[in-house]
């Protein structure tokens, strides 16, 4: 730790001229009461070094004794939550940030994509995103086509097949709203989300902007999967699965397994198959 601080007179310079003035004053005055002068000034240079050291605190803020500058090579008060335990902290404050409610309107990503998938029935959808929200249709749309393309998505069983589209009809609709919004549409069908979690109702795929935006704590690192598991889920209700529990522990957890609840011991998993094109599974919930 690198601290800059001022150059006090040395004890030893303070203690020849004390002694000096002794040796002129020889005889005028006690030698003990001069002996406690000089005992005196060294200790008021040692507090001075105390004080001015005690002005730092450990992790680089200024502590009650009085500001001073930053210290090189010490955390910032801003580093010291973003790091270790308090790191947690940075869910609830990036929810603060995010709009509880919206207009209730959208707009859709324009153009269109290839199919992917199997030989069997192409399902069209649109991707739309809600009005105010600060994030880019095209963005969202190219996420989703990569999630519903990718070889462990619900094309592996080698029937299913996507297509997203800009105009006309479509099959489902994948939504991106705030959690208000979200509320609104889901409760239409008796559903509630308690402006937290996702649905699938009638052909709205709908995603809460505040779980697209910070995951869960079991993906908090790794929102990009997040996003996967919410598209692959809600997309596995439309197409007509229901829930799923953990079927073993250590084994991954299954794409329709409510995983925001917990992973009762299985492992965080976001795709309905592996890369072998076998299903990842569990035991039906009710």
């Amino acid at each position: 730790m690198n601290v800059h601080r001022s150059n006090p007179a040395s004890p030893s310079g303070a203690s020849r001229r004390h002694g000096s003035r002794a040796r002129r004053r020889r005889g005028g005055g006690p030698p003990l009461l001069w002996a406690g002068l000089v005992a005196g000034v060294v200790l008021l240079l040692a507090g001075g070094l105390v004080l001015e050291e005690r002005s730092v605190s450990f992790d680089g803020r200024a502590d009650a004794a009085g500001p001073s500058a930053p210290v090189s090579g010490a955390p910032s008060a801003r580093e010291a939550v973003e790091t270790g335990e308090e790191a947690k902290g940075e869910d609830s404050m990036g929810a603060d940030s995010i709009p509880s409610s919206g207009p209730g309107t959208f707009v859709t990503a324009q153009g269109g994509g290839d199919r992917v998938g199997g030989s069997g029935h192409t399902l069209t959808y649109v991707v739309q995103v809600e009005d105010g929200i600060g994030i880019a249709a095209p963005e969202v749309a190219a996420e989703v086509e990569r999630i519903l393309a990718d070889e462990r998505g619900w094309t592996a069983d080698g029937r299913t097949g996507f297509r997203r589209v800009s105009g006309g009809t479509s099959d489902f609709r994948v939504r991106l709203a705030t959690p208000g919004t979200v509320d609104d549409i889901c409760g239409q069908y008796g559903l509630d989300t308690g402006g937290e979690v996702n649905c699938n109702v009638g052909q709205d795929v709908m995603v809460n902007l505040k779980r697209w935006l910070l995951a869960t704590r079991y993906y908090a690192d790794d929102v990009t999967s997040y996003r996967a598991l919410i598209i692959n889920h809600e997309v596995g209700h439309f197409l007509g699965h229901g829930h799923e529990g953990c079927p073993g522990a250590g084994r991954p957890a299954p794409v329709m397994m409510q995983q925001i609840k917990g992973l009762h011991g299985c492992r965080t998993n976001v795709w309905p198959y592996d890369r072998e094109g076998r299903a990842l599974t569990g035991p039906a919930v009710g």
